[in-house]
């Protein structure tokens, strides 16, 4: 899980740079194109075949890829608004609005504790969202609306992830989002690669794939309760290759907000750890 966030996190910010000569649309065709081959490879070191790349729920399968592509086209917006860490930090927001939407769409209970670190968890986003909106403008919501999706794709794989494999969501994702990408070349017009960004996209392609199953292989090892928390590592990675790439440093409102962000998230998991654990006694 630790090389995952640092892989994910360094895919992260090649995006954020080439987003300084391409479009987003660009960024995500040629992406996605060359992260299949990283899949394919990924499936064959495994020992698995092409038939495990067919989905037993394509509907299901379908609409998370959607949901992944609508996270993914949000997260590219924020980065164009917002420094890498800033952005990051509002994404993170994510596994409190699960929470959230996990009681209003699955109709899971959830107890009073958990919607008080959900509204807490809101509140530290709008920290970090407060100052930069005055800057930007309404782009600067682009990282709240990719956690919205992040959320919903996160709810959608807990029953998808009871019927299809690893490598079918995997590719599966990586597969609309290209499509998503070429799609979108028509009515933003593609825009040439400069020779050294083709290396750049090849690197990202890599990494996105590897720490997508780093990830998977994390989940599968161990326990939520341990893995989980570790993707706020994150969020240190990103303050590091930020500074050290475009010199930005988190002002004292993103630090206090990414914190309050990082701590509603850790109670939430602590909370359901401590619930499941009664469950099975």
């Amino acid at each position: 899980m630790v090389v995952g966030t640092v892989l994910l996190t360094s895919n992260d910010a090649i995006t954020k740079w080439l987003l300084g000569s391409l479009h987003p649309g660009d960024v995500m065709a040629w992406r996605g194109l060359f992260s299949l081959p990283f899949v394919f490879l990924i499936l064959r070191l495994e020992g698995g075949s092409l038939s495990s790349l067919r989905s037993n729920a394509p509907k299901r399968n379908f609409l998370r890829a959607i949901l992944a592509l609508a996270t993914s086209v949000l997260v590219i917006l924020s980065f164009q608004a917002l420094p890498l860490a800033d952005a990051l930090a509002v994404i993170f927001v994510s596994p409190v609005m699960t929470t959230a939407l996990s009681a209003l769409v699955l109709k899971e209970r959830v107890g009073w504790r958990r919607w008080i670190a959900t509204f807490t968890g809101f509140l530290g986003a709008m920290i970090i969202v407060g100052p930069s909106f005055k800057e930007v403008g309404w782009v600067v919501l682009a990282p709240l609306g990719a956690a919205f999706f992040a959320a919903l794709r996160d709810i959608s794989t807990r029953s998808l992830g009871r019927i299809d494999g690893g490598p079918a969501i995997l590719f599966w994702t990586m597969f609309i989002a290209m499509l998503g990408g070429f799609c979108s070349l028509p009515l933003m017009g593609a825009t040439p690669v400069p020779a050294e960004a083709w290396l750049l996209l090849l690197a990202a392609s890599a990494m996105l794939a590897a720490s997508n199953r780093l990830t998977i292989a994390a989940f599968k090892f161990a326990s939520g309760a341990i893995v989980a928390p570790l993707k706020y590592l994150a969020l240190i990675w990103a303050v590091g290759i930020g500074y050290v790439v475009w010199g930005d440093l988190p002002n004292i409102q993103t630090c206090v907000g990414a914190a309050i962000v990082a701590g509603a998230g850790l109670y939430i998991w602590r909370r359901e750890v401590i619930l499941e654990r009664e469950r099975h006694r």
